[in-house]
């Protein structure tokens, strides 16, 4: 009797962390709303970033969180372009190079402009 209450206890715990690693969205939750950054003098216009369409494709929270940006808004400092065209910021991954699988158009494509700056 002893071996087949812990075998229900064992199979209960194996299902669970099944169902746990196979549904990432419970494990993330939901992505925090728009975020927009007003554009500086130079800026092509205000920068609109939404955490729904980066999680979408299966990005983890932890991919930028905190390894790039920390997580209360304007605390990491200002946004450049400068510092994103050397691969830091939005930089980190817009390359325009395959990463785990995906292409995120480069930062310094001038036909991606549009794609963040909103005027």
């Amino acid at each position: 009797m002893r071996y087949v209450k812990f075998g229900i206890v064992a199979a209960t715990v194996v299902l669970a962390f099944g169902l746990l690693a196979a549904s990432p969205g419970w494990a993330q939750g939901k992505p925090p709303a728009d975020i927009t950054y007003e554009g500086g003098k130079d800026s092509a216009g205000k920068v609109t970033f939404s955490h729904e369409k980066h999680v979408a494709g299966g990005t983890k929270c932890t991919a930028c969180h905190v390894k790039i940006f920390k997580m209360k808004k304007g605390a990491t400092g200002p946004l450049t372009m400068e510092k994103m065209k050397a691969g830091e910021q939005c930089g980190a991954c817009h390359t325009g190079k395959p990463i785990d699988g995906k292409t995120a158009f480069a930062v310094d494509d001038k036909a991606g402009c549009e794609k963040c700056h909103k005027k």
